[in-house]
């Protein structure tokens, strides 16, 4: 079976997935916050997409794949804003990217990421909790 790509939902459904930045055991309300924060920072960096691949699941070098996809993207967000007018936003944004990575590397381990011996199919995905 072929990995099930974020592409492969309809603009809707992407629009709904996932819970936001941070871990489920976060409160809604505190989880809410730290998105609406990074939001400020990282426009394309999509945590949407990150939540989608820790669902599809694989083994850990797709873990580490999608970890470093959504670090890559969030870095490329932080270096967009060199136009922006308060001079301190690319390093905090280079900062914010760099904790959230190691915050998804440390913390996915640990029941976030469907370690499977394979993917879940987009039916899975979508019936799974992140979908709704």
């Amino acid at each position: 079976m072929s990995r099930p790509k974020f592409t492969d939902l309809t603009p809707e459904q992407q629009a709904k997935f996932g819970n936001g930045v941070g871990p489920d055991w976060l409160s809604d309300r505190l989880r809410k916050l730290i998105t609406e924060t990074a939001s400020w920072f990282f426009d394309k960096a999509s945590w949407k997409h990150h939540d989608f691949g820790y669902v599809v699941g694989g083994d850990r070098w797709d873990r580490a794949r999608c970890d470093w996809k959504f670090y890559a993207a969030m870095l490329k967000d932080a270096m967009r804003h060199k136009q922006k007018w308060f001079p301190l936003t690319v390093p905090i944004a280079l900062i914010l990217s760099t904790g959230f990575y190691v915050a998804v590397r440390i913390g996915g381990q640990f029941g976030s990421f469907a370690y499977r011996k394979t993917y879940a199919s987009l039916e899975e995905v979508l019936s799974s909790e992140d979908a709704n």
